[in-house]
């Protein structure tokens, strides 16, 4: 007698556990919803300077012009970018306006101020306020180091004072 009551446990339990199965797939059947997702990534650049301030001394008597080397070279950048495979953009400077000595309104181009620039993708120029100036082409995603050298084309007829101009970076993607 015990082994027939084993048969019939083991003939319904199966039984049982199948018909459940079916009902439990019914109902997730019609509870079924379904998530579309969209993340973009936007293009991403950072830019990091061993200094955000360049500043020039005249030292020399010497009554003739020179090339006055920045206090702070040489000036280590370093620009990172998420970019694409493939895809490429620019670094470009451009000053705000010529140098000024706001106590006495005197001003010197800002041409006057140069850079030699050392790394792989980066350029040598002269600033300007009229157009921006190539400093830096970048192909696809990681990062860009190199080393800038700004230099002030002194002349002895430029009045002594503090002058003054601010120069933004600009990095974008073509």
């Amino acid at each position: 007698m015990f082994l027939v009551q084993l048969k019939k446990i083991t003939i319904i339990f199966p039984l049982l556990g199948f018909l459940g199965l079916l009902s439990f797939n019914f109902l997730l059947a019609q509870n079924t919803a379904y998530l579309n997702f969209t993340v973009r990534i936007e293009k991403r650049f950072k830019v990091i300077m061993s200094t955000n301030f360049i500043s020039f001394v005249r030292t020399s008597t010497q009554g003739k012009p020179q090339l006055i080397p920045a206090n702070e070279n040489p000036v280590e950048m370093t620009i990172k970018t998420n970019l694409p495979q493939g895809a490429k953009a620019k670094a470009w400077f451009i000053a705000a306006s010529d140098l000024i000595d706001y106590s006495t309104g005197y001003t010197i181009k800002i041409e006057t101020i140069s850079w030699e620039a050392k790394g792989n993708g980066f350029f040598s120029g002269h600033l300007s306020k009229s157009s921006p100036v190539l400093l830096a082409l970048i192909s696809g995603a990681g990062e860009i180091k190199g080393i800038l050298n700004f230099l002030f084309a002194e002349d002895p007829n430029f009045a002594p004072g503090t002058y003054q101009s601010q120069v933004t970076l600009l990095v974008e993607a073509l």
